[in-house]
């Protein structure tokens, strides 16, 4: 088990956060409206660096050994409530078919009233994205031969075939559907332990996991937000403080990340300088820009 140190001190600190969330918070920390609010804070601050490790396993850079990237990648997944598996996969699709029809959120498309898509863009920007983290698993708890049913549901323009395939390769692989079902199992008993160990104030548990969610949700696609739908291999690099972006891992390079998806996020500062392309404002404003709604795409 190979990791570097600065990854494995930040596994560590994602750790002890966990370990709090789940139980140990309510048991040490006096309950008050300060301390509730803390904790809320906390949780979403702190989404970025969780998701990030759990991202750099997706692409075998946190540990040399890949099973030991699928492990961590897996219990990482588990406290945030989605599975490693579905979530890579959907990952290294928008990897290696950027802005593909599931890919552009913010598409509106001729012939769709702005009024309804704005509804369903604002749904999905706030939590939507996370509310299909979550559901996209549940399928592989059926049998097996209900896999080809489930992939008919989804987008039937022929565009889409290669991800119809892709999902069905994937899907239908017994070892991975044996990997998301016991990290479904492992969610669900973890959460209720959480709920347990909360108490009568379990509700301030939920709204730190809502807090995660919401950021996370609003993160997944700001770095594409508008860009072209022949943007390819092509994300905007943006400016964050340098003292906090081990917070996110570096993904205010996110262009940089997508040209080279194996490079190790502490190596992307000096990738990015070798492109020699403009930053794009900063990495907040990337944020707050999704907020401006649907948009005509070319």
């Amino acid at each position: 088990m190979k990791i570097r140190l600065a990854d494995a001190v930040l596994l560590a600190l994602v750790a002890v956060i966990a370990v709090f969330a789940f139980g140990l918070f309510p048991a040490i920390v006096p309950h008050s409206l300060a301390a509730d609010v803390l904790f809320i804070v906390v949780m979403g601050a702190t989404l970025p660096l969780h998701y990030g490790l759990m991202h750099e396993t997706m692409h075998g850079n946190l540990f040399a050994s890949e099973d030991w990237n699928r492990r961590a990648g897996r219990l990482l997944g588990i406290t945030m409530g989605y599975p490693w598996e579905t979530m890579r996969f959907g990952h290294l699709a928008h990897h290696g078919f950027n802005r593909h029809d599931y890919d552009r959120p913010e598409s509106w498309r001729e012939g769709q009233g702005y009024f309804a898509k704005s509804l369903q863009y604002y749904f999905q920007l706030v939590i939507g994205n996370v509310v299909l983290y979550v559901l996209a698993p549940l399928p592989l708890l059926l049998p097996v031969s209900t896999t080809p049913a489930v992939v008919k549901l989804m987008d039937q323009s022929p565009e889409m075939e290669w991800f119809r395939n892709a999902a069905f390769r994937t899907f239908t692989n017994p070892q991975k559907r044996r990997a998301i079902r016991i990290d479904l199992l492992c969610t669900v008993v973890l959460f209720a332990f959480a709920i347990w160990m909360w108490g009568a104030q379990w509700p301030v548990f939920a709204l730190g996991i809502a807090a995660r969610w919401c950021v996370q949700s609003v993160l997944d696609n700001a770095p594409h937000y508008a860009m072209p739908l022949d943007s390819g291999r092509d994300a905007r690099n943006t400016t964050f403080p340098r003292p906090l972006r081990w917070m996110i891992l570096n993904q205010n390079f996110h262009g940089a990340h997508h040209h080279s998806p194996q490079t190790h996020w502490g190596e992307l500062p000096a990738l990015y300088a070798k492109m020699n392309v403009p930053l794009d404002g900063s990495w907040f404003t990337a944020q707050a820009r999704q907020f401006r709604g649907p948009v005509r795409l070319h």
